[in-house]
């Protein structure tokens, strides 16, 4: 086990806003009673068009609402343009729902964060979501708006573990601009979650893999960012330990409902201290390959991370030896420098190797031509100031491309 330097610690934790995290199988059955505590009658279930139209999972979620539904979008789009979203926000008005259930990954997940955003502010039209995004500039300059009303609540039943039903913020594609701008509301984050392995053996297997890398995102990238603190280390690390193990049994038996269940609750921990500490630009790059070339977010994690880790390795040498050792790299005898050095090429063993994952940008369709755009879209994400690594131009951004091409 490797030893944590001493220092001291200065910083601040907040709780995810919600009230509770429903687990195991059969979880899905406590969902009457989170409706009953807000009042709930009028509920809208946002979901996919798979999960709607090949299996018969939705109509066992609304059937666990005990009749407090008034009907089901299932038009959701991945990347969440603005377009579906008020479609989807149209569509709840037209029901005039008290409340949004999230049914699925995190396109669903997202576009239900964004819907109860547009009900709140009355938004009727994509243009109409220009006030609400995050303005940002590279260091340091950022304007974050604030909803004007609370919004109705939301109830997220996941099917992959994305975990973006943990967080207060979503990401929103401007399809015009070609840019996933960020939108951060407290008041957004789902009031409870149903994490039930039984509802996620329909997810398509690259779906599941793809999604258990980018929460390996957020343990690693939080575990590396430049406001990491005891306690979030703690559970990331944590996390990290699990999905590795639990992804690589999920891959090898599908059907193996205590891996599943491990993997959800790991994807959780991985998001636990987002309100407290900042990712970096592994997820800002991985935004802008979403927007401009459709890459799905777990892939852009997948093919990413790695790279990322290289160049933010002699800012955050200790930290990625923690990784490497969460990982199951065997550290006896080896110093923090070689421990690190290991962490990237364990990250891309597992993505190449053992999950059968993309592992290059042309495996997902990126074009060299495209890397000058997403470079600078990248920068005007948020989420790249905590990057652990100042980033000084749009060129390191490119290079980082180049050697993921």
């Amino acid at each position: 086990m490797l030893s944590v330097p001493k220092q001291e610690l200065n910083g601040q934790f907040a709780m995810l806003p919600m009230d509770d995290v429903h687990f195991g199988s059969g979880s899905v059955g406590k969902l009457p009673g989170a409706l009953e505590q807000y009042g709930v009658e009028r509920a809208v279930i946002i979901t996919g068009n798979s999960l709607a139209q090949k299996t018969d999972l939705v109509e066992r979620v609304e059937s666990a609402t005990g009749g407090r539904t008034a009907g089901v979008f299932f038009e959701t789009s991945q990347h969440v343009p603005r377009e579906s979203v008020i479609a989807a926000t149209e569509f709840a008005r037209s029901k005039n729902a008290d409340a949004i259930i999230s049914f699925g990954g995190g396109t669903p997940n997202d576009t239900a964060k964004a819907v109860i955003m547009c009900l709140a502010d009355g938004v009727t039209e994509p243009s109409g979501l220009d006030a609400l995004r995050i303005k940002f500039e590279y260091p340091d300059k950022v304007e974050i708006p604030s909803l004007s009303t609370d919004p109705v609540p939301m109830f997220a039943v996941p099917t992959t573990l994305s975990a973006g039903e943990f967080t207060f913020f979503v990401g929103v594609t401007d399809r015009e601009r070609k840019v996933k701008d960020l939108y951060l509301d407290k008041r957004i984050t789902a009031k409870s979650v149903f994490l039930d392995p039984e509802f996620t053996l329909a997810t398509p297997e690259r779906l599941w893999l793809g999604t258990g890398m980018r929460a390996i995102d957020h343990c690693i990238e939080a575990m590396c960012s430049s406001t990491h603190q005891p306690f979030t280390d703690a559970l990331a690390y944590r996390a990290l330990n699990m999905l590795v193990r639990y992804l690589r049994e999920t891959k090898a038996n599908p059907e193996d409902l205590a891996a599943r269940g491990q993997c959800m609750v790991a994807a959780w921990m991985s998001v636990c201290g987002l309100a407290s500490v900042a990712l970096g630009l592994s997820h800002g790059i991985g935004h802008q390959l979403g927007a401009r070339c459709d890459v799905a977010h777990g892939e852009t994690s997948a093919v990413m991370m790695q790279h990322v880790m290289k160049f933010n390795l002699k800012e955050t040498q200790a930290q990625q030896a923690w990784v490497a050792e969460a990982m199951g790299v065997d550290i006896d005898g080896m110093s923090e420098k070689d421990a690190a050095s290991a962490a990237a090429g364990e990250v891309l063993k597992l993505v190449r190797d053992d999950l059968g994952l993309p592992w290059r940008l042309r495996d997902v369709g990126v074009n060299e031509e495209d890397f000058d755009g997403i470079a600078v879209d990248a920068l005007e994400d948020l989420i790249v100031a905590s990057n652990p690594r100042t980033i000084d131009s749009k060129e390191q951004v490119i290079r980082i491309l180049k050697t993921a091409w």
